[in-house]
């Protein structure tokens, strides 16, 4: 799971929760692939409580969010 966060996003108290993206082994046209080769489904979109995370495993480079963020959009926007 991708947390799709930021730090103005997080200090928001009126919003307890974070959206997550899936992460699948298998590459299909609606994700982005990571350098370690795994794939973002950025149109498989939840939610999970901020209460409910403790660490961060990892992060993602600023171009790829770049890349999450426009795909992102465009789902958001034709949906």
């Amino acid at each position: 799971m991708l947390v799709y966060s930021g730090d103005m996003f997080n200090d928001l108290d009126a919003v307890p929760y974070v959206i997550t993206m899936d992460v699948v082994e298998t590459p299909d046209p609606l994700t982005v692939t990571t350098p370690e080769g795994l794939h973002i489904s950025y149109t498989r979109l939840d939610h999970v409580p901020k209460t409910a995370l403790s660490e961060r495993f990892g992060a993602i480079s600023a171009e790829l969010l770049q890349t999450v963020n426009t795909r992102l959009f465009m789902v958001l926007t034709t949906s």
